[in-house]
């Protein structure tokens, strides 16, 4: 799934591209998008992030529209993997890829909880 990416005027540093931390933001924004309008429905995110990895390519400078890629990886009883990849939107050149490992997490039990089947079949379609 592809998500155009609204970069911000605050989302740039000093030397005006994007900031590294920002690029965590932008899978925040897309798994958020995926989730909505590709899973769930609604905007209730029962996972927490167990783990965030970035890795940047090329600089996200000024003026360039980009555009998020997510894809979900390998799918366990109680987590997943979603990859991403943050490109330049007008040719697709790689600016930056990470993944994150979301946990179905039960907040009332404050534990980690299996993922419901029907969610589990529709996870791969990302």
């Amino acid at each position: 799934m592809r998500v155009p990416i609204e970069v911000r005027y605050s989302d740039y540093d000093t030397k005006q591209h994007v900031n590294n931390a920002v690029y965590l933001t932008y899978f925040e924004m897309a798994r958020a998008k995926a989730w909505v309008e590709r899973l769930e429905g609604d905007a209730d995110f029962p996972i927490i992030i167990a783990e965030a990895q970035v890795r940047y390519v090329k600089p996200g400078d000024i003026g360039i529209p980009l555009a998020c890629d997510i894809t979900t990886g390998e799918v366990r009883n109680r987590s997943w993997t979603w990859h991403y990849r943050i490109v330049d939107a007008r040719d697709d050149t790689l600016i930056a890829e990470g993944r994150t490992v979301q946990v179905y997490y039960d907040y009332d039990a404050g534990l980690p909880a299996p993922i419901p089947e029907a969610l589990k079949a529709r996870l791969p379609e990302l």
